[in-house]
């Protein structure tokens, strides 16, 4: 394997979107393992990753990070995505100790409401979400896991935290740029947003710092959402930015 200093190539690609971990669903094609995820990075150029446990997502949310902390605590270029819930059933740490500990990690956090059976709005995840606001947590979100009101009021309220839209499409124009007008502390990844001239419209409207470089590996191939960055008609600094750069200021790294 490369090196992380080597990784990357010139605009240092830094994914938002990766997991491990296998579960019964997964389609047989899907590398599961971490030598899989770090070989394909490698192959693709990637240098840094934010990661998911697949447990998390998709069985317990607290043996997920855990299992997440040790499958990647060896790997430097690594950095784990650990997948929240609000306080009430006391399933994860205190919100404060979980933020505190997100932070210090370098990490993010990831919020399935829809799939967990939970909801953004403050009744439900106020604790939750005002502990990750105060220490600025990077959160992502699936847009099919909640709605276009409840990301605007959670924006409204909660304006420290940086909140990354996900798993869009090319139609969301008339929700999003409204929401860009308003709040800086939205920003969008890049790949399943496939609208011709999509991100260099957003790059002139509202600054290529509102885009973040994810592939969703495995599920998904990462070549196009790489080739989407480097063809775009934008000016190297902003494809370096898109790329990789404005999820590690988000970060801390």
């Amino acid at each position: 394997m490369s090196s992380d200093a080597e990784r990357g190539g010139q605009f240092r690609f830094m994914d938002c979107n990766c997991r491990v971990g296998d579960f019964e669903a997964m389609e047989e094609s899907y590398f599961t393992d971490l030598d899989g995820l770090l070989a394909e990075m490698d192959y693709l150029g990637i240098a840094q990753a934010l990661v998911m446990h697949t447990w998390a997502s998709r069985w317990s949310p607290r043996l997920g990070n855990e299992k997440l902390d040790e499958t990647i605590a060896d790997e430097d270029n690594l950095y784990p995505c650990y997948v929240a819930l609000p306080s009430a059933t006391d399933e994860l740490a205190e919100p404060a100790e979980f933020a505190a500990h997100v932070r210090e990690q370098n990490g993010a956090v990831r919020l399935f409401p829809a799939d967990h059976q939970w909801d953004l709005a403050d009744w439900c995840a106020d604790t939750l979400l005002a502990a990750l606001d105060a220490e600025a947590v990077t959160t992502l979100i699936d847009i099919g896991q909640t709605n276009w009101s409840q990301v605007a009021a959670v924006l409204e309220r909660y304006t420290k935290l940086p909140l990354i839209i996900m798993a869009t499409s090319y139609r969301i124009n008339r929700h999003i740029y409204p929401l860009f007008e308003k709040y800086d502390n939205l920003y969008l990844e890049s790949h399943t947003y496939q609208t011709p001239w999509g991100i260099e419209d957003i790059s002139r409207r509202f600054g290529a710092d509102r885009l973040i470089f994810g592939t969703s590996l495995p599920e998904m191939e990462g070549g196009a959402a790489i080739g989407q960055i480097l063809y775009a008609d934008l000016r190297d600094e902003d494809k370096a930015k898109i790329a990789g750069g404005n999820l590690r200021r988000l970060l801390g790294i």
